[in-house]
């Protein structure tokens, strides 16, 4: 019988699943697999900053469909990529001091980090900075 929870913590279970999903290779993309292929590509966000709800939004749908997708065994591509390269980007590193390089990799690292908390099944292996 399964003992139940007074409060559900979800810390709990993320860090244990992703894991799990990680050492699986659940989200890697295999161009040599002789599986149907299919191609997730959602419009990448800006460098200007953190991650904010709509980007949680746009990025739900196409990673609900992905997983769907691997369970009914297809071979899922995946990949993720930042615009990196615009003014929106460039105004915020000017608006907050700091060199828009520096801006621009220091937000790719944090977002990235914010887009694995989430769980999403973005294939890492083929990220793209433009």
């Amino acid at each position: 019988m399964l003992k139940k929870m007074e409060k559900y913590q979800p810390a709990q279970f993320e860090k244990k699943w992703t894991e799990e999903w990680k050492n699986k290779k659940l989200n890697v993309f295999d161009p040599d697999s002789k599986k149907k292929k299919y191609y997730v590509l959602v419009e990448w966000p800006y460098t200007s900053g953190d991650l904010h709800i709509g980007h949680w939004f746009t990025f739900t749908i196409p990673d609900v469909l992905s997983r769907y997708k691997r369970m009914n065994d297809w071979n899922v591509f995946f990949p993720m990529g930042y615009d990196a390269f615009g003014l929106p980007a460039e105004n915020a590193a000017i608006q907050h001091k700091v060199h828009p390089q520096d801006w621009t990799m220091k937000n790719i690292k944090t977002m990235t980090d914010q887009f694995q908390t989430m769980g999403t099944m973005i294939d890492w292996d083929w990220m793209t900075v433009t």
